[in-house]
């Protein structure tokens, strides 16, 4: 789906004028109790450009406090003439102390879901409105979180119905009283290349499992990367047996469908500058394998591939923003069936460089094929890795749905990490990983097995199995996204019902701004 444009000072007519208000704040009267801040029900505030018309549209308020200015607040005034508009929007953006790129990143995607409620094609926005209580070197921030909010919120994923719901699609958002600089249109420009990545990495986890086998997930990306300075790379079942991927194969030998190997490789840097490598999880559809998981909400196994989904959106994001980095895909796509050919509890299988894994359970297929794609991603003798898998069902115990769960053997690769989550308000928490956890690994058949006995610290057990493959010398951080990627309800500029997208605008914020790291040790 097209995304609307986003001009500034467009000439373009609109009959719509949208404006941010904040909240006020009061402390609770003393005596009355501990005293603190808390919202008053009166009237907001208005920072943006001074117009008799706005005036009086604060006066109202005052009068009348149906509208408060909270956050994802929004309310349509059809019919109120105001500024040369027809129609006046009305949405709040909460109290001025606690504005941030978040709640801008929220206020955007309230506008937009309105927008489309009332079914108002094009609207104008006074962006002082809600630039006016930043910081000016944060502008460019706040405006790109915005819109960001702004684009997020209208995907949906409707291909394959036939008779498809009726569903208005806002064209322009105007952006009116900003001065138009490079730094202000190059942040609405990187907010839409974000978005377009973000997207298609959703719309590929959106698709049914028989709609995204692991050769049509392939086909999917090397078509989206076509046009671009990617140079994608497929192995079929005949290649990967070749490069020996036992894990990879072992996996995908259940079902009728054929595992893939994906590289995708993006050189913004000199030849001689080592890659980055990240690594994606593809599990096209997993039903447990042998181990079969419960019938209830299986159909929610067409999301374990979002880690794979999440590795084509960084690299796709990295190759049109043009990067001064150079970048390498991985992705081990496979189905997980019970087949008559499926591998079983209590089978050996080899990853390509010669680990011996017991399979105690068929369910813990998405560690076996991430192991073979971390042994070759470090051919290439990377900087670091950096892998991205739905893995874990404990992850959203701990978690939820709300933060990623990280983990990792490099301190200041981590801290970048953490460092970008705040920039970019997708939220992660380090998990340990415990040489304890190690032990619960240990096989008396082979050089580690799959899945421990125990299920507690499910997690960071996972993470350790995956630890056993990386090289000790080799930066690597694991982001499991069971919870954070996908049907998300927490944030409205994710629809529900759909993928999440996450991590891509995090990994982007870091690539951006990359600097070699220091030694592991």
């Amino acid at each position: 789906m097209a995304l609307p444009s986003i001009e500034f000072s467009s000439k373009e007519k609109t009959d719509t004028l949208a404006l941010g208000w904040f909240q006020q704040k009061v402390e609770t009267p003393k005596g009355k109790g501990k005293a603190k801040d808390k919202v008053a029900p009166s009237a907001p505030q208005f920072f943006g450009k001074a117009h008799a018309d706005v005036e009086g549209i604060a006066k109202r308020l005052k009068a009348d406090a149906h509208f408060q200015g909270k956050p994802r607040e929004v309310v349509l005034l059809r019919y109120y003439p105001a500024a040369g508009f027809s129609h006046v929007v009305l949405f709040g953006l909460g109290l001025a102390e606690k504005w941030s790129s978040e709640l801008a990143r929220q206020a955007g995607a309230a506008l937009y879901l309105l927008q489309r409620q009332e079914r108002l094609a094009k609207i104008s926005c006074d962006a002082q409105s809600f630039l006016a209580k930043c910081d000016k070197a944060q502008a460019p921030r706040f405006l790109q979180a915005f819109c960001e909010g702004y684009l997020l919120a209208g995907y949906e994923y409707a291909d394959l119905r036939t008779q498809r719901p009726e569903s208005f699609q806002p064209t322009l958002l105007n952006l009116l009283n900003v001065d138009k600089s490079t730094e202000l249109s190059a942040a609405a420009g990187k907010a839409r290349v974000l978005v377009e990545a973000i997207n298609f990495s959703r719309s590929l986890g959106d698709r049914p499992g028989n709609y995204a086998t692991p050769a049509l997930i392939a086909n999917l990306i090397q078509k989206e990367t076509k046009g671009t300075k990617i140079k994608c790379t497929i192995f079929d079942r005949a290649r990967i047996q070749r490069e020996k991927m036992g894990l990879l194969m072992g996996v995908g030998q259940g079902s009728a469908e054929d595992p893939r190997f994906i590289i995708l490789e993006y050189k913004g840097a000199g030849a001689s500058v080592a890659p980055i490598a990240l690594v994606g999880k593809g599990i096209s559809f997993d039903t447990g394998g042998i181990s079969l998981k419960p019938s209830a909400k299986m159909e929610e196994m067409k999301y374990d591939m979002m880690g794979a989904a999440t590795v084509a959106g960084v690299m796709l994001a990295a190759a049109r923003m043009g990067l001064p980095i150079n970048l390498t895909g991985y992705i081990a796509a496979a189905e997980n069936m019970p087949g008559s050919k499926a591998q079983k509890p209590g089978d050996v299988m080899t990853s390509m460089n010669g680990k011996t894994v017991e399979i105690t359970n068929t369910d813990a297929e998405g560690r076996l094929v991430l192991a073979d794609a971390l042994e070759y991603a470090q051919k290439s003798k990377p900087q670091c890795i950096i892998d991205y898998a739905t893995l874990t069902g404990a992850v959203v115990i701990a978690l939820g749905s709300a933060a990623t769960g990280v983990m990792g053997n490099h301190p200041e690769l981590m801290s970048r990490i953490k460092e970008s989550s705040l920039a970019t308000d997708e939220r992660v928490w380090e998990l340990p990983l415990f040489d304890e956890y190690g032990e619960f690994l240990k096989s008396s058949v082979a050089d580690i097995k799959n899945s421990s006995d125990a299920r507690d610290a499910g997690s960071s057990k996972a993470g350790w199995f995956l630890q056993f493959f990386v090289d000790p010398e080799v930066p690597w951080v694991h982001c499991d996204i069971a919870g954070s990627g996908m049907l998300r309800q927490d944030k409205n500029y994710f629809p529900r019902g759909f993928a999440s997208g996450v991590m891509i605008r995090l990994t982007t914020h870091l690539l951006e701004s990359w600097k070699k790291l220091g030694s592991v040790r």
